[in-house]
């Protein structure tokens, strides 16, 4: 039976239209023309396999694989192992680029094994001016202007810095500029991508504040798609608990938990906890 595609796939092939042209520039990562998502999976010789976060092919042949950290990664091992998997599967050079999402300023950034060397880009998504980020987003709202750039810094805003205005302040402010998009279907793509990268982070309350910008979009279905699909092929009372905790890892609501798994309020509670 084939493993279905885990929630980061889903992110990455959207992602892959929505930064065409360098757009990641504007959080840090640059000369990155992507031209296709990548499955993230990493067959190992052991019976199990191992997920990267974001896994996208560039213009240049090389493969950029994308990880976000809210804590300071100690070490490089752990990526380095996930690079040699995919290097070797892909038969491809490989860009590795860290995004600290949480409150981390520093991080190791190269790894000396002996006999061989490894060396990753962090991006400190928290150094970045998110009071800038938006007023530049809304400046280009009114002037006409919006491009794929405007909509990289929207997906990711919510990881920035901000000092003039609260987290709560700015996340609401966030929402209200994707209102403002004049493009329903464009409307839509954003406020998904912003729910599909920082679900890990955002309240409950929030949570459902994008879902009220958003239409059934093709990215939320993939998303219910697959976890029916879960459902489907393995159908047990096991196997809820295991698409339940796979939910909440990738930031689910209870509400969504107990919607798409069958399990009672109590129960997706329990594994909640448990996670916890």
């Amino acid at each position: 039976m084939s493993t279905p595609r885990n929630a980061n796939d889903i992110v990455a092939k959207h992602l892959t239209g929505a930064v065409p042209n360098g757009a990641l520039d504007v959080i840090g990562i640059h000369d990155a023309n992507v031209v296709r998502a990548l499955p993230t999976e990493i067959p190992k010789v052991e019976v199990r396999q191992e997920y990267t976060d974001v896994m996208l092919e560039l213009d240049d042949g090389r493969l950029l694989h994308m990880e976000f950290q809210t804590t300071r990664e100690p070490a490089l091992y752990r990526f380095a192992a996930y690079d040699v998997a995919i290097a070797e599967r892909h038969r491809r050079k490989v860009r590795t680029v860290v995004l600290y999402t949480g409150d981390v300023h520093e991080a190791p950034s190269k790894l000396d094994a002996g006999s061989f060397q490894y060396s990753v880009e962090n991006v400190y998504l928290n150094q970045l001016d998110g009071d800038a980020a938006l007023e530049a987003v809304k400046r280009h709202l009114d002037t006409g202007e919006w491009t794929e750039r405007d909509r990289v810094r929207l997906s990711f805003a919510f990881y920035m810095r901000f000092e003039r205005r609260t987290r709560d302040e700015a996340f609401e402010d966030i929402v209200d500029v994707v209102r403002q998009i004049p493009d329903r279907d464009e409307q839509n793509y954003v406020a998904a991508l912003i729910l599909g990268f920082s679900a890990r982070v955002l309240t409950t309350g929030q949570k459902e504040r994008l879902r009220e910008v958003l239409r059934m979009t093709d990215l939320l279905r993939e998303f219910e798609e697959e976890f029916k699909e879960k459902w489907m092929q393995q159908g047990v009372q096991q196997g809820k608990r295991e698409i339940a905790e796979r939910m909440f890892r990738d930031g689910a609501s209870i509400s969504d938990v107990v919607r798409w798994t069958g399990l009672s309020e109590k129960e997706a509670e329990e594994i909640r906890r448990r996670l916890n």
